[in-house]
């Protein structure tokens, strides 16, 4: 049988990205990265790009970015996917979590 890996996001130590920001990197193997983000409201991720796309999902609160669809907030269950080399600044007004999938 194959082993089953998991985290437990209430058991884990976020990691501090930003002032209001931080992190908890479920999965960084296999050229996969998986990763949950709270941002409190009123803060931002630092503005960046990646060489690969990114993909972000919206599991609570309000998520928005100034360069999509002029900041439109975007609540739980929306999906973004940012292409190879898009800029983006993940904010948010109200707090939010989000999940973010790449490939390294």
């Amino acid at each position: 049988m194959n082993k089953i890996e998991y985290t437990d996001g209430a058991n884990q130590n976020w990691e501090p990205v930003a002032e209001g920001v931080k992190k908890l990197v479920l999965r960084a193997a296999g050229g996969e990265n998986r990763v949950l983000i709270q941002i409190a409201a009123g803060k931002a991720y630092p503005k960046h790009a990646h060489s690969v796309p990114d993909e972000v999902f919206v599991m609570e609160g309000s998520y928005a970015d100034p360069n999509v669809e002029e900041g439109k907030e975007f609540g739980p269950g929306s999906y973004l996917y940012y292409p190879a080399g898009t800029e983006h600044n993940a904010t948010s007004l109200t707090g939010c979590t989000i999940l973010v999938w790449n490939t390294k």
